[in-house]
């Protein structure tokens, strides 16, 4: 079960536009403040919400609780708004409304509809017995923070959202049972690989152990190391499952570059073995690794702007297939544009940076000045 479509209406920086998905992995570029993270939130949001509802499991232990309070609380927690109404839009003429649409490939649908004043009404269609877990990736890894976290967090005002929570909790569940399947060692041996360690929990603390023999607490090691870790553990404790769902916001975040590419393979793996992945990056090297690797229908990149950075987008087509721009309009609203590969993108803010610099270097090292230089 994947999620196909993603339309918002006046929800938060967005004014009016659609994004239809691939069902392996979706990775949405653009500068700061153009909705990216805000996206990955709302889905994760929406999946859990449905998932934990058709379980009849509420939030931190409630059972039976109806679907729209859990959309709230979950909107709440995971946004930290100061009053849900801020979700919605605003704009000089004052949105009134807010509207969210998601459809997956079953023919399944929600629709929330969410006022200023925090009015809040959710209808679904279709039958979502077979939506399988979601886990959302927060920018900095989790297992520096784990011991403790959790009951701290449920028993005090924090400034962490859900999504750190949630993933602690994920972490807190032990390895399943027995020697790692086929697909489970496909996966995690590259990561082990490339940190060279093995990540194991004891007295709810986390520790990394080192080919060269060495054991050494999460909190000590290389956050690099560490991320990629905790990615190992979800995969070791199934709570990254087949058909499940991904949400990781810029998973180059305190990476060395070096370990990108195992990043770009370990998300590609993912989705070969049936999880389908939503990313947002600011990173070229992880970007571009991921495109050389695109497949068609398997994967799609998403270009988000605003205002300039956005200019003409609409009705954009690239020159691989691009699936072009669906989006807002007005001046203030984001827009965004999709393609099956980065390079399908007609505006994108890494190369745009890229381009910037490389014209700063040429101006500081070859000169506007030296006529022998310019000469073709």
């Amino acid at each position: 079960m994947k999620i196909a479509r993603l339309r918002l209406h006046q929800f938060t920086s967005f004014e009016d536009i659609t994004l239809d998905f691939a069902a392996g992995v979706n990775i949405i570029i653009g500068e700061n403040a153009t909705g990216k993270s805000h996206v990955l939130k709302l889905l994760y949001t929406v999946s859990e919400s449905l998932r934990r509802h058709t379980r009849g499991e509420g939030l931190d232990g409630r059972q039976g609780e109806p679907l729209d309070a859990i959309v709230g609380e979950m909107l709440r927690s995971v946004f930290l708004p100061e009053e849900l109404g801020r979700l919605v839009r605003r704009v000089p003429r004052g949105a009134k409304t807010a509207i969210v649409e998601v459809t997956w490939d079953s023919g399944a649908s929600f629709r929330l509809t969410l006022t200023t004043q925090g009015s809040l009404t959710v209808e679904v269609a279709g039958d979502f017995s077979a939506l399988e877990n979601a886990v959302f990736i927060p920018t900095r890894e989790l297992l520096s923070i784990y011991p403790g976290f959790t009951a701290a967090w449920l028993r005090r005002e924090s400034a962490f959202d859900r999504t750190y929570f949630d993933i602690c909790v994920l972490l807190g569940l032990n390895p399943l049972r027995g020697p790692r399947d086929e697909l489970r060692r496909a996966l995690i041996e590259p990561l082990e690989r490339a940190t060279r360690s093995r990540v194991y929990r004891q007295n709810e603390r986390f520790y990394l152990k080192y080919e060269e023999g060495s054991d050494i607490e999460a909190s000590l090691a290389a956050e690099g190391h560490r991320k990629l870790g905790m990615i190992a553990y979800l995969i070791v404790n199934g709570s990254l499952t087949t058909n499940g769902f991904l949400f990781w916001d810029e998973p180059e975040a305190g990476i060395n570059p070096s370990l990108v590419r195992t990043t770009a393979e370990t998300i590609v793996s993912l989705a070969s073995a049936g999880l389908q992945s939503f990313l947002s990056t600011h990173d070229y090297i992880l970007a571009s690794d991921l495109s050389l690797r695109a497949q068609p229908d398997k994967m799609r990149f998403f270009a988000f702007g605003r205002g300039e950075q956005a200019h003409g987008v609409h009705g954009a087509h690239g020159a691989h297939g691009a699936h072009g721009a669906h989006g807002a309009h007005g001046a203030h609203g984001v827009m965004a544009e999709s393609g099956d590969r980065m390079t399908d993108l007609q505006h994108n803010a890494i190369l745009d940076a890229f381009v910037n610099l490389h014209a700063r270097e040429r101006a500081a090292f070859v000169g506007a000045g030296n006529d022998e230089d310019q000469k073709p």
